[in-house]
């Protein structure tokens, strides 16, 4: 079997509940990889709001690159576009001094994610066997409701925090940057006042009360503040027993995030578009509680399992970070079933119905109770709606399933 032909689609649409509860334009790419056996793989690759940064580019050279390859190895193309090989080989690869950050990263998310797929359907078994097989079936998803439209009303937190309740979920995530905007007085500084702080403790403190105890409740800082206000946050948030404070800091600094950590009350997860060499640091270097990897951003499948392995080794937990369409959400919940640390899995897009629906799983919801249930068909085990994709196809895209 050999790769014929590497493609990719882009979908828009809109997501009427994006940050801070505002309504927000989003896009999906998605990957197929077909073969001269007439078997295919789907894949997703980061797009979102406004395309992202040559990504597409990327797909197209690496695509190029795999045209009469065999779809089986995997681990191959990944090592051969991320590090290099050394002369003979051809054709000439990328050297091993290139960065394994960015757009090529990106681009091989999507496309191995569409080879796992299409290698699970030529072997009749599950991604998650390729994997080493799964501890669970059952993948727990936190629902990340960001903050409601009207931030200043009590109620509304109360509301926002029965529904994700209501609609079977355990676990959910608010924005510590879009709690309380209300109260910023300079947009440039990253440090919090005294009274922009108290309402953030407050309105969380509401979305506490209305769900209980018994429900998981996170807060993303999305790398607003410093490391100051980090710290006094975390204090100030303790009593609502958090799972966790995610990217206090800018997490370039890895120094800063540490020591947050080391006066935190509450666990510290980061890494949502970090590769394999960074979490390496991060680990070894005791700097987070958590860690937070996303296959869009990892290079894909095999590589965010080879990083919740390492995590494991540590006995530091593995969230998944996720911004992804059915398509993607489907593929990283194949990662989290091979995953023993697995301790839950990001989705947003409750309110945009379309994204959840791109592609279908037989007759089966994506989300069950607050989870992904996982079958047995071979692959991701998915298939495209076409009426979905094809009334949300972007302006000079063509239709691919």
């Amino acid at each position: 079997m050999k790769i014929t032909q590497i493609r990719t689609m882009v979908l828009t649409g809109t997501d009427p509940s994006g940050m801070g509860g505002i309504p927000r334009p989003w896009s999906v790419m998605l990957v197929r990889v077909d073969t001269d056996s007439g078997l295919y793989g789907l894949g997703e690759a980061a797009h979102w709001q406004r395309g992202y940064f040559g990504v597409r580019e990327a797909i197209n050279y690496v695509g190029d690159r795999l045209i009469g390859k065999s779809p089986f190895d995997i681990k191959r193309t990944i090592h051969e576009h991320f590090y290099g090989a050394l002369p003979p080989h051809k054709p000439r690869t990328l050297p091993a001094t290139v960065v394994t950050v960015g757009p090529i990263v990106w681009a091989m998310s999507g496309i191995e994610m569409a080879l796992m797929d299409l290698v699970g359907k030529a072997l009749d078994t599950p991604v998650y066997n390729l994997l080493g097989g799964r501890f669970r079936d059952h993948i727990l998803v936190y629902l990340d409701r960001s903050a409601p439209a009207n931030k200043a009303d009590l109620g509304a937190w109360r509301e926002l925090a029965l529904e994700c309740r209501e609609s079977g979920f355990k676990d959910i995530k608010f924005d510590i940057d879009h709690t309380a905007p209300d109260k910023t007085t300079d947009v440039w500084s990253r440090s919090m006042d005294r009274a922009q702080m108290r309402a953030v403790v407050e309105r969380l403190s509401v979305a506490r009360d209305a769900v209980g105890w018994d429900m998981n409740i996170s807060a993303d800082c999305h790398m607003c503040y410093d490391v100051p206000t980090s710290i006094a946050l975390a204090n100030e948030l303790a009593p609502l027993k958090l799972k966790w404070l995610e990217d206090p800091t800018p997490v370039m600094n890895q120094d800063a995030v540490r020591q947050i950590r080391s006066k935190s009350p509450i666990p510290i997860c980061v890494g949502e578009m970090f590769t394999a060499d960074q979490f390496r640091s991060w680990v070894g270097n005791e700097a987070c509680d958590i860690i937070h990897p996303d296959v869009l951003f990892t290079g894909g499948l095999t590589e965010t399992a080879k990083i919740a392995e390492l995590a494991n080794l540590h006995h530091i937990p593995m969230a998944l970070h996720n911004n992804s369409s059915s398509v993607g959400v489907v593929a990283a919940s194949h990662v989290a079933a091979a995953t023993a640390n697995f301790i839950g899995m990001e989705y947003h897009f409750i309110k945009a119905d379309w994204i959840g629906k791109i592609a279908w799983r037989g007759g089966r919801p994506l989300i069950e109770n607050g989870h992904v249930v996982l079958g047995d068909e071979p692959g991701l085990g998915l298939t495209l709606n076409e009426d979905v994709c094809r009334a949300h196809l972007a302006e000079g895209e063509t239709y691919f399933g």
